[in-house]
């Protein structure tokens, strides 16, 4: 089977297009993981009765079922009970009225949820026993710890992981299109079928998708460097 860089081409063109749709399912499933894992973290950090059990329980759970899963069981829930929880909110939107992208912001959200919690739970505990007693014989409350000392010394050093995992959610977002969501992946499924370039069309994918993660490997490294100094 020979190569033709002129369907790969093309390719690339057509997958340039869904850059933003990648995008966007990654960045927005990552702050979900920012804005609650980093909560989950600090809940199973400081042992809070209950709540840091079930959350360790339904971390347990979560990073051992694979994102392919997570995504079809979220699609096949929401087509069965996303009427009825309408209907008993009094939303006259329907399941079919639902773009599928937040079924897989969903999905991925639920991924970057579990990595984040346990990133910075991770960081946390490695803080020095010695700057929480510190702060408490100045009088600083917990949210004042939490505000001035883990947050500010955890975020450098999560930095790379953080990109990392933002690299993860780009690559996990192509199985948005088992739910229906035309992506970079997709799109060059969809233009290899035209001419039977399949080829073509997946190294062109993998082009793009490699300078997405050199892109963010770059700028989480002097991200990382500026807010070491």
């Amino acid at each position: 089977m020979s190569f033709n860089p002129t369907y790969m081409i093309n390719s690339f063109k057509l997958c340039t297009r869904y850059i933003g749709t990648t995008l966007f399912m990654a960045l927005v499933s990552l702050i979900i993981g920012l804005a609650l894992g980093i909560g989950i973290a600090l809940i199973r950090t400081y042992k809070i009765p209950l709540l840091a059990r079930f959350f360790e329980i339904i971390i347990t759970i979560l990073k051992g079922v694979p994102i392919v899963l997570v995504i079809l069981g979220s699609y096949l829930l929401m087509s069965q009970q996303f009427n009825h929880l309408a209907k008993s909110l009094g939303w006259s939107i329907q399941f079919k009225n639902v773009d599928p992208i937040w079924i897989a912001v969903f999905a991925l959200g639920l991924m970057a949820i579990v990595n984040v919690s346990e990133i910075f739970r991770g960081i946390f505990i490695s803080i020095p026993k010695g700057q929480y007693d510190a702060a408490k014989s100045i009088g600083l409350t917990t949210i004042q710890i939490i505000r001035k000392i883990m947050i500010p010394q955890s975020i450098p050093t999560a930095i790379p992981m953080l990109s990392n995992l933002l690299i993860n959610l780009i690559k996990a977002s192509a199985l948005a299109s088992m739910v229906g969501v035309v992506d970079i992946f997709a799109e060059a499924s969809i233009s290899a079928q035209q001419n039977y370039s399949f080829l073509e069309g997946y190294v062109a994918v993998a082009i793009i998708y490699w300078i997405m993660s050199l892109i963010i490997e770059k700028g989480s490294t002097f991200l990382e460097r500026a807010l070491t100094r």
